[in-house]
């Protein structure tokens, strides 16, 4: 089975995750959509309805032993969490009550349905959570698996059901093995029905027949698109800061508003770049590290009102798309089952509601969220998350190694991720490899470096000192400081840069399910084909775009020549009487760090960038904290390290000139 995203995206989204190909992905879900609400069975678009429970449980046979099994996503850590029986759910969720409960019942419960290959399904209620309340004086059942209650009239064939269940769930995800990508939906027509379980999957379907569009929403929908073409028609989306967008827009929605005036938003997003900014500035230690911080991030304020215009017509963009979207929503909203929706407004009182959203999964198995996010995000932060599970699902922050989708249905900003990784040899790094990184900066969410370990053909300065690894790694840290989601890394495995990136994005390296995943390369001499091979390395559920596509245009020296390594070894050959030419390679305000570093210069005080701490991932906005780097582990690929003749070869080609 070809790998799938595990994560969804919101429609309004993909044109701050993917570009232009975005853009037509939404515009193409949209007009499809049409198609299948006129009811036109041609349509390639099938629509699920998000149900709003946790955990997020995972059943089905282990393959590689035909036994039955059941887990939540931690089955895809680098150390699997797999129950066969209870015994091994107390031993690896023993510190959450809550989830020990509900994995038990399910390992009693589910084996019983005969699933042939592994589901995912999310968990909406056992016989203790079921309650009754009258709503306009017909009493119904209702339960709480997550954020909504759902009511059920009891005297439905859905209340019928629920009352003779004592476990119910929805499965939406198909898995053929744990080793597989995700496929989404889930035929559960082969299932065996069996007592006490109530399961459905998640497909739509129209139970009143009242989901067609008047003439007045379907022309609605045609305007709001052509609307939407022709602004971006004008957007250049080459090098837009697309990780910081995205992150700014959440901000917006937690606040309870979405792109209503693009440019107020523009205006906030300057604004929460700032004090994003400033709150970094402040942190750092040195005033030689505040001073290169502040003027990156006075960069960069530059380089987005620039590029004003473009981020305003992709906000227009992203609404119009949001509003589109929303007609779609609120006929789906009228024909959802017999359920009935509300959420706690804190009191103890029931606040009606809408279903928390809806997926769209296209021919290709690609999935959109549909969800009314300015409401379900009112609904969904105004609650005590604390109330999960029974007071006790607080203690599953601790249990996953990955992020669950279910955690935060409205903002993604966390998890997953969108990680750039720029490996070369960096014998010296210079203003050419600085410029890429910033590039990938404002296109993922994270950018690790990577230096490759030395050879036994080291690169040497003029009067014949060795440029080593930690050279590279201080010498980083200077040009880096100031620039939050970048980190650097030496590698202690690996002479080629290309396996140290292989081992970064592969089976033990520290990527999760659901993160997509860029390998750094130039335009320049088709550059990017060195990555034609790393699809086989990658992670089972991580997702590694285009490097064609995500390969970035190489910066040039003043003079038209390209930055080159070795020219600058050259330049350090006159130490600090050539600070000027020494300047052009690494930007004037480094020079002396860069001296001192290589031990060519006399300068009073390094700075503290240069032998601390590298900046890391910065966390979400309001976290209060930056995400732990995880440990990585040694993973082994072909060590190439022993042939220097081919390492020369390789380390020849792009960023590792």
């Amino acid at each position: 089975m070809a790998k799938a995203n595990t994560h969804l995206t919101h429609l309004e989204e993909l044109v701050l995750t993917q570009g232009p190909e975005g853009y037509k992905m939404a515009r193409g879900f949209l007009l499809e959509l049409l198609k299948s609400l006129k009811g036109n069975t041609g349509s390639k678009i099938q629509t699920s309805v998000k149900w709003d429970g946790a955990p997020a449980i995972f059943a089905g046979v282990n393959p590689d032993n035909g036994k039955f099994f059941v887990g939540t996503k931690s089955i895809f850590n680098k150390v699997p969490k797999i129950n066969y029986t209870k015994e091994d759910i107390v031993k690896n969720h023993g510190h959450a009550p809550g989830l020990v409960d509900k994995l038990t019942k399910a390992l009693q419960y589910l084996p019983a349905l005969n699933i042939k290959n592994i589901l995912q399904g999310d968990f909406m209620f056992d016989d203790e959570m079921i309650g009754t309340t009258n709503i306009d004086g017909e009493p119904h059942y209702k339960f709480k698996p997550n954020t909504i209650v759902y009511a059920v009239p009891v005297d439905s064939e859905l209340g019928r059901q629920i009352e003779q269940s004592k476990f119910g769930i929805v499965f939406h995800t198909t898995y053929d093995s744990l080793d597989s990508g995700a496929s989404f939906g889930a035929d559960v027509s082969g299932l065996r029905r069996a007592p006490g379980v109530w399961f459905d999957d998640a497909f739509f379907t129209d139970d009143t027949g009242t989901v067609t569009l008047t003439e007045e929403e379907e022309a609605e929908v045609v305007r709001l698109v052509k609307e939407a073409d022709t602004v971006n028609e004008r957007i250049n989306y080459e090098d837009l800061p697309f990780a910081f967008l995205n992150i700014y827009i959440n901000s917006e929605i937690k606040s309870g508003s979405f792109l209503d005036n693009p440019e107020k938003s523009f205006e906030g997003f300057i604004n929460w770049y700032s004090q994003r900014a400033q709150k970094k500035i402040n942190n750092l230690k040195s005033d030689k590290g505040k001073q290169r911080a502040t003027q990156n991030a006075q960069q960069t304020l530059q380089s987005f009102n620039e590029r004003k215009d473009d981020i305003l017509n992709i906000f227009e963009v992203s609404r119009l798309l949001f509003d589109a979207k929303n007609i779609f929503i609120e006929k789906y909203n009228n024909a959802v089952y017999n359920t009935k929706h509300f959420v706690d407004d804190g009191s103890g009182d029931l606040v009606a509601s809408n279903p928390e959203g809806y997926v769209a999964v296209d021919h290709k198995g690609n999935g959109i969220k549909f969800v009314d996010r300015l409401e379900f995000s009112r609904a969904n932060f105004a609650v005590d998350k604390g109330e999960k599970f029974t007071g006790e699902i607080s203690e599953q922050e601790d249990e996953f190694d990955i992020g669950d989708e279910d955690d935060d249905p409205v903002v993604d900003a966390d998890y997953p991720k969108t990680v750039a990784v720029v490996p070369g040899a960096f014998k010296p790094p210079h203003k050419g490899h600085l410029d890429m990184v910033r590039k990938y900066a404002d296109m993922a969410d994270e950018v690790v470096v990577i230096i490759s370990k030395p050879t036994k053909r080291g690169r040497y300065l003029p009067d014949g000192r060795e440029i080593t690894s930690d050279d590279s790694l201080k010498i980083w840290q200077v040009m880096v400081s100031g620039m939050p989601n970048v980190s650097v890394e030496a590698s202690k495995d690996h002479a080629s840069p290309i396996t140290a990136a292989y081992d970064f994005i592969g089976d033990k390296g520290p990527l999760n399910v659901g993160d997509r995943a860029i390998l750094g390369a130039s335009t320049k001499d088709d550059d990017w084909k060195r990555w034609l091979g790393a699809e086989k390395y990658v992670k089972n559920g991580v997702k590694l775009l285009d490097p064609e596509k995500t390969a970035v245009n190489p910066t040039v020296r003043a003079s038209g020549e390209p930055y080159s390594a070795t020219a600058f070894r050259n330049a350090l050959g006159s130490g600090a009487g050539n600070k000027a030419e020494i300047a052009d390679f690494v930007g004037e305000e480094n020079v002396d760090d860069v001296l001192s570093i290589l031990g060519l210069g006399n300068v009073d005080e390094m700075s503290a960038a240069a032998g601390g701490a590298v900046a890391g991932y910065a966390a979400p906005l309001g976290s209060g904290s930056a995400r732990p780097k995880k440990k990585k582990k040694k993973n082994e690929y072909i060590d190439i390290s022993l042939i220097d003749e081919v390492i020369e070869l390789i380390m020849k080609r792009g960023i590792t000139k």
